[in-house]
């Protein structure tokens, strides 16, 4: 049995995997991983199922130390990860030996890193999911947030041989950031002059971005006068606008229902982009019909 010791905590660790799917309609957020094209990747690198579970840091990341033996891959926002204050490449898998230390470090591009570790891991899970949900975590899912001193144990699988993501193909995460989105539900229900501004004006993320959403700063005009609406769905690139007329995106552990007008929804393929932004960054908003 690998362990794997939390020596420190970076800003905000968490295991993280693909969710509980299926249970929106019983007010069960999605949750998993945020960026989850790296999520895959990073477990494709070991080999693991791509339902195993993967570290997701946000924008600085923990040390750990390897009692064992391990592969290990890295993927996500430009960190400079070293093994015993060596840098060690990303988006590659990468051999640890024993009592080995891996210092994950703080993102110098993008949002959110992804740490894949070989073997099954045994850890808690609640329907089905290790990943946090936004309430009592510390209860259903008690292994999921990471705290100095924890032990993660994983139950070793042979080696594989080396297998490397290609540096020309490593996803870049620009400061600026197009994102295509369809008209919402609500969308005709926007002034002309807000629906134009929404789509021509930049946006900037505020630092209340989270898991549950990321908030935009600018607002949209005439937005305080509409009226809310009864409980209604929504989903992770559901874009809200609340009487402020600063517009929420929905992300990962976002609730499944809200009452407040869905001007527009992100293409999925979009939402690992939106997952990397940092506060600060700023997306532009492309109508894609």
């Amino acid at each position: 049995m690998l362990k794997v010791e939390i020596i420190s905590t970076g800003l905000f660790d968490t295991l993280q995997d693909e969710g509980r799917p299926g249970y929106q309609s019983q007010g069960v957020p999605l949750g998993g991983a945020m960026d989850r094209r790296s999520a895959a990747l990073v477990n494709q690198l070991v080999g693991n199922p791509l339902s195993t579970p993967v570290l997701e840091s946000t924008l600085l990341g923990p040390r750990l130390c390897f009692h064992s033996p391990a592969q290990i891959a890295l993927t996500g926002a430009l960190a400079r990860p070293t093994l015993n204050g060596q840098p060690i490449p990303r988006y590659t898998t990468v051999n640890v030996p024993s009592e080995a230390i891996l210092n994950i470090g703080s993102m110098q591009q993008g949002c959110r890193t992804y740490l894949a570790i070989r073997g099954d891991w045994q850890v808690q899970k609640w329907l089905g999911s290790c990943s946090p949900p936004p309430y009592q975590s510390e209860v259903l899912t008690p292994d999921s947030r990471l705290q100095p001193g924890q032990l993660l144990k994983i139950q070793n699988a042979p080696n594989i041989e080396i297998r490397q993501f290609p540096p020309q193909d490593h996803p870049i995460f620009p400061k600026n950031g197009e994102v295509r989105v369809f008209p919402g539900p609500e969308w005709e229900a926007f002034s002309d002059s807000a629906r134009e501004l929404f789509l021509t004006q930049p946006f900037t993320l505020s630092k209340d971005s989270n898991r549950m959403g990321l908030r935009l700063k600018e607002q949209l005009p005439e937005t305080g006068h509409l009226p809310g609406l009864l409980s209604s769905a929504v989903l992770p690139g559901t874009i809200q606008v609340p009487p402020s007329g600063q517009p929420i995106i929905l992300m990962a552990d976002a609730q499944t229902t809200g009452g407040y007008l869905r001007i527009a929804q992100v293409a999925t393929n979009d939402l690992p982009m939106l997952a990397q932004c940092r506060p600060g960054d700023q997306v532009q908003f492309r109508l894609h019909v």
